[in-house]
């Protein structure tokens, strides 16, 4: 879409594994429309933040929004591209999903995760916030310890997510 009129943004660059800038993501400070505009300086690469400090023999953790990935060590964001794309080992890898229980898309691909054999967090039932970012704002500060206390696999993922879904 054309932009005529805009609103101060946090610029965010992408790198890619050798330190290259390939894209830029300029983020809204509130809840402006559009939330995100991304500028790809390299079109054949992926929107994946964090490629350049990830070591991928140690666990990594996957989340959907850069700046969630901030509050994480060894942490990815997909930010809108493909978990496939990234070629992460499913046994050490952990995928944290937006807490969006009534999103039928989230809930899919939680179960296309669990199918792939990786482990995802699902979120208490009780917990309103949408995301990492969200939760540190609240004032969370163990932020990796929720998450590992709220991580799950195989067929123990399957029931936590459908007692957590509103689909």
């Amino acid at each position: 879409k054309s932009i005529n009129i805009d609103y101060p943004r946090l610029v965010i660059p992408f790198f890619d594994k050798s330190g290259e800038i390939f894209a830029y993501q300029g983020r809204a400070f509130g809840n402006e429309d559009p939330r995100y505009i991304t500028l790809k300086i390299v079109s054949e690469k992926e929107k994946i933040y964090g490629l350049e400090r990830i070591d991928f023999n140690s666990h990594t953790y996957v989340v959907e929004g850069p700046l969630d990935s901030l509050f994480i060590d060894n942490c990815l964001a997909v930010a809108g591209a493909d978990l496939d794309l990234v070629n992460l080992e499913p046994s050490i890898t952990t995928v944290i999903y937006d807490n969006e229980p009534r999103n039928l898309h989230t809930v899919e691909r939680m179960h296309k995760s669990v199918d792939k054999g990786y482990n995802v967090v699902v979120w208490p039932s009780d917990l309103d916030h949408k995301d990492i970012n969200d939760m540190v704002l609240a004032g969370y500060d163990d932020i990796r310890e929720f998450v590992n206390s709220r991580t799950y696999s195989g067929l123990q993922a399957y029931l936590e997510i459908n007692k957590w879904k509103k689909t």
